[in-house]
């Protein structure tokens, strides 16, 4: 330990009530570590400080992304250039923290480019209402923050229920809110009555979509949406004489992430939609020249369960 960081410390040792109940900092990094911004929070934050106020630092290289809520208030966000080592990241995180929170004492040198605190309380939403005026003018972030996953899941569709896997990688913040997500998913065979016979079909698919961050507390909420690229591998059974066929389908899907962040990484649910535009079906001829044809379904509703761990 430094002679320098041994006074805050001992201060954060005498005082760790006052600290604690001022501010309660969660960081998804070790460079700041919580620990090291509440250290730095020391002195800054009285001891009548808002005891609900809570702290989410996210860490991604060269930038902190911060987030300040406060009950009443809009929650304070703001991503700021860092360089340097963990302390001095500790420092500016503790002195964004505390100039949202009014706190700062007079004379303290103010970090660069650290607005003053705007108190604003949380107003009813009316039908004219801007929603642009949820942020405070702060510059976008670009995040190349990465993370893969895999998941297991379920589906209906008009052949009924079934299950699956599926991998999936994401860029949650590659713009400030807003992010990439995409996933390859594999379910168990399906059957279908055609005619004499059954076909057996697979439907593998790749999505891509673009997703937005909602709600960002202990659990994250994003939507999601983008074209879904679906490959329908069939294989007839019982006919005379069987046949296989592949044919690819394009389609669209939407859904709603609910997320869970576990230190560095995630857990989540997923529930979507997928919309199959491209109707394809399978078609079987007797000897006496009747013609069966069956579609294949066109929409599915998934629920999936995974886990994300980040990779960059």
């Amino acid at each position: 330990m430094t002679k320098a960081s041994l006074p805050v410390v001992l201060a954060f040792l005498a005082f760790p009530g006052a600290t604690l109940a001022a501010t309660r900092v969660a960081s998804d990094s070790n460079c700041p570590s919580s620990e090291m911004v509440s250290l730095k929070l020391v002195g800054l934050l009285p001891e009548e400080g808002p005891g609900t106020a809570t702290v989410r630092i996210h860490s991604d290289g060269g930038a902190l992304r911060i987030e300040l809520a406060t009950p009443g208030e809009e929650p304070h966000r703001r991503a700021v250039p860092v360089t340097g080592d963990c302390e001095s990241r500790a420092e500016m995180a503790a002195l964004l923290i505390a100039s949202w929170l009014d706190a700062m004492p007079v004379g303290t040198l103010r970090a660069p480019g650290i607005p003053p605190r705007q108190v604003r309380l949380r107003p009813r939403r009316s039908v004219d209402q801007d929603s642009s005026d949820d942020w405070e003018g702060e510059p976008l972030a670009f995040s190349m923050r990465s993370y893969l996953g895999a998941s297991v899941l379920g589906l209906v569709d008009g052949q009924g229920a079934g299950t699956g896997l599926a991998i999936a990688a994401s860029m949650p913040n590659l713009l400030d809110e807003f992010g990439l997500w995409m996933d390859l998913s594999l379910t168990q065979p399906r059957s279908i009555a055609v005619g004499q016979g059954t076909a057996r079909y697979w439907r593998p698919t790749i999505a891509l979509a673009a997703s937005a961050e909602f709600y960002r507390k202990n659990l994250v909420l994003r939507v999601q949406a983008g074209p879904a690229l679906g490959v329908l591998l069939v294989h007839g059974s019982g006919f005379d004489p069987n046949r296989s066929d592949t044919v690819s389908t394009w389609g669209a899907q939407a859904g709603l992430c609910l997320v869970r962040p576990w230190k560095r990484d995630e857990a989540w649910l997923l529930l979507e939609a997928l919309l199959w535009t491209q109707g394809r079906n399978v078609r079987s001829s007797t000897p006496s020249g009747t013609d069966f044809v069956v579609p294949f379904p066109e929409s599915e509703l998934r629920l999936s369960v995974g886990f994300s761990w980040e990779i960059r």
